[in-house]
């Protein structure tokens, strides 16, 4: 690499880096780590929220205020796991166990959130009680 480039790739590196931006491979901007201290809200840099370009206040009476819309839209696992280990990893959480936390929708998807856009979603921890295994559960009389 000639001086002039290693220069200015050095130089755009440490821009990006001081702004806290990765270029992945697929050429847009990922969060490098995300900030924790607007929890339980997420980092508005890392998920800014947003929203499903398909809903409309003209289609509402079609798409969000139809009974069962969003199991339509919602995304498989498939989709959402790989970001909620991203997400962890972003948010620098201790616990990395991907059980204890959910890839939740900022926007949800019943008010129009956008299903398959990673800037609406971010790992959170998921606060639902197992149910008693039976050697805990309660008894009878």
């Amino acid at each position: 690499m000639r001086p002039l480039r290693r220069v200015t790739a050095t130089t755009t590196a440490l821009g990006m880096a001081a702004a806290g931006l990765i270029i992945a491979v697929s050429g847009t901007a990922h969060a490098s780590a995300c900030s924790q201290s607007y929890l339980p809200l997420p980092d508005s840099s890392c998920t800014p929220g947003s929203y499903n370009p398909d809903v409309t206040q003209s289609n509402i009476h079609s798409t969000i205020c139809v009974s069962g819309w969003t199991a339509t839209v919602r995304p498989p696992t498939s989709y959402t796991n790989p970001l909620k280990a991203q997400g962890i990893i972003d948010y620098g959480y201790s616990d990395t166990n991907m059980s204890d936390y959910e890839e939740d929708h900022l926007v949800p998807l019943e008010l129009g959130g956008a299903p398959v856009t990673p800037a609406t979603c971010g790992p959170s921890r998921t606060t639902a009680r197992r149910p008693p295994t039976p050697k805990t559960a309660p008894r009878r009389n």
